[in-house]
């Protein structure tokens, strides 16, 4: 007899509520093992947010452990209609006087015209286009009576030789349609020269080809391009316009408000970094909840390390420039996070560079803040053995280790509760039988 209702037709027991009991105590290391689960999440996330500011730490840091990272120019110029310049961190501070005479420019050939690009054959025999870049080598396409403009421009544009194939319309007479051959690269030494032409086109000159032709402080130079990397140290000019009459003035000077933005940005990151260890270490006394980092000593380690590190003094510099609090930086007495006097850092930077960059460097003789901090971190992250991914790692076996062990229990209470499913129905067929046992004996 199976039980088919929550309560027994013959004992009248209660089975659904009596096996919810059962099972719910049966339920209970479960449960325990699912909010050890929870808790392991919670602090696998905590722990993995962790390694992601370590991260961003360990970045800020590695933009200011090398002198490198402090070379960081500005350019300005007088007429940005002239020339636009860029600096790169081979530069060096200095004011430079430009005079422009020419631009460079592409030399460009046009072809007489045709009545329609795409029917008009260009060429009365068989026979071939051919043409030089500079002192390249020719390229050759071939031409017969059927050949159009736009076959012609589009098997020179094929050939990738360095010259362009465009067709203009001029809009008016017969013959309107035009092609025009474009140089890729500007400067005299890269002119087109046309070596054989079986077509019936005659090609003439639209724009010759021209040199770049300025003076620098009075030296003259000559390039090819307007794009000119190799005359100033570190410094790439761009041309517009020329004009011989004008000198426009081009100063390179040392970028001081991106510098402070990287010190800015390396101290925000190990904000970060504190701030989420603090909010992560409470216990919250009305509720009983602990921080997913409370009592734990890897995450005390890191702010421990990184607290020691950042308010150390660097061994080998002057008295007078060996902390951070030497350049604006202090730290709060409350939560451990530092703030930094704007006023201040621009202060040193404008008159102690130098000092402050062996602050933060990986010098001869001293490891500054950002080489010390990003050392630290690294070895925190480190693949192998870092403290941070080792437990991590740990954190995700145990996790995983707890969902193997629910789902088998899991299974093992769907197991527990079909047997007390069987065994109450075995109890309501002998109750059963036994009623009928008692009511046979009554009647005789």
């Amino acid at each position: 007899m199976a039980i088919t209702t929550s309560t027994g037709l013959i004992s009248q027991i209660d089975y659904q509520a009596l096996i919810e009991q059962l099972v719910q105590l049966k339920r209970i290391p479960v449960d325990e093992l699912i909010a050890t689960k929870d808790r392991l999440k919670d602090i696998d996330t905590a722990y993995s947010t962790l390694e992601s500011r370590l991260k961003d730490l360990r970045s800020a840091a590695d933009e200011l452990r090398t002198s490198t990272g402090f070379k960081v120019f500005t350019t300005d110029v007088t007429d940005s209609s002239i020339l636009s310049a860029t600096a790169s961190s081979s530069a060096t501070e200095g004011v430079y006087s430009i005079v422009v005479s020419s631009v460079a420019k592409a030399h460009k050939l046009i072809a007489s015209g045709v009545s329609d690009s795409d029917t008009t054959a260009i060429a009365s025999t068989t026979g071939s286009f051919s043409f030089t870049v500079g002192s390249s080598t020719t390229y050759s396409v071939s031409v017969d009576t059927s050949t159009t403009l736009e076959n012609l421009r589009d098997a020179i544009n094929n050939l990738n030789a360095g010259v362009t194939a465009t067709i203009v319309n001029e809009g008016s007479g017969t013959n309107p349609y035009r092609l025009i051959l474009t140089s890729d690269s500007t400067g005299t030494a890269n002119s087109i020269t046309i070596t054989q032409n079986d077509t019936d086109l005659t090609f003439t000159d639209l724009q010759a080809a021209q040199d770049a032709s300025l003076t620098v402080d009075g030296l003259s130079i000559t390039r090819s391009s307007n794009t000119i990397t190799d005359v100033i140290d570190g410094v790439t000019i761009e041309l517009k316009s020329a004009d011989s009459t004008k000198t426009v003035d081009l100063t390179v000077s040392r970028d001081i408000e991106e510098i402070e933005k990287k010190i800015t940005s390396f101290i925000d990151k190990y904000n970060a970094v504190v701030s989420h260890i603090r909010n992560n270490n409470r216990y919250d006394t009305d509720t009983g909840v602990a921080g997913a980092f409370f009592g734990d000593p890897i995450a005390r380690s890191v702010m421990e390390d990184l607290r020691r590190t950042m308010t150390s003094a660097i061994s080998g510099l002057p008295d007078t420039m060996n902390r951070l609090i030497h350049i604006g930086v202090t730290t709060s007495s409350d939560n451990g996070t530092m703030s930094i006097d704007s006023a201040e850092l621009s202060d040193a930077l404008n008159n102690n560079f130098d000092d402050v960059v062996n602050l933060f460097v990986d010098g001869t003789s001293t490891d500054g803040f950002a080489s010390l901090v990003y050392s630290l971190t690294d070895d925190m992250l480190d693949y192998v053995d870092g403290r941070i991914t080792n437990k991590i790692e740990n954190l995700n076996d145990n996790i995983s280790d707890l969902e193997e062990e629910i789902a088998r229990k899991e299974n093992e209470i769907l197991l527990y509760q079909e047997q007390l499913r069987i065994q109450f129905a075995s109890l309501e067929r002998l109750l059963a039988g036994l009623r009928a046992q008692g009511d046979f004996l009554a009647n005789l």
